[in-house]
């Protein structure tokens, strides 16, 4: 039994390591991918009011919401419907979107993240 945990934890660690995000990365996907015509260079100032602020988002929301602009099967529950974002980031893969994720939550945003202890 001591194996298998040290082995899951072990697979699990070096998932992580694999999967880590570059944030350098990230930051020329959004400059190659033209994100700030609409969001803002500091990914803070959309071009409209009903396009989002994303600067200072958490990194895990960001990536969990690109990926749902790549689902194939919009469903009630998961996938979000937007032509443009959806042709946006058909282009990635996973650790694309990892990497797009963290750049955008690295800068310094207004966005107001309620502390959830209080």
């Amino acid at each position: 039994m001591k194996k298998f945990v040290l082995l899951a934890a072990t697979s699990f660690l070096l998932a992580q390591v694999a999967n880590a995000a570059d944030i350098k990365k990230g930051e020329d996907l959004v400059n190659k991918g033209g994100c700030i015509a609409c969001h803002g260079a500091g990914m803070d100032k959309p071009i409209a009011p009903n396009y989002p602020k994303l600067a200072g988002q958490y990194q895990s929301y960001l990536f969990h919401a690109l990926q749902q602009y790549q689902a194939k099967h919009q469903t009630p529950l998961y996938g979000r419907n937007n032509a443009i974002m959806s042709g946006m980031v058909a282009q990635y893969n996973t650790q694309d979107l990892q990497d797009i994720a963290a750049y955008i939550a690295s800068l310094k945003g207004d966005v107001y993240i309620r502390d959830e202890m209080h």
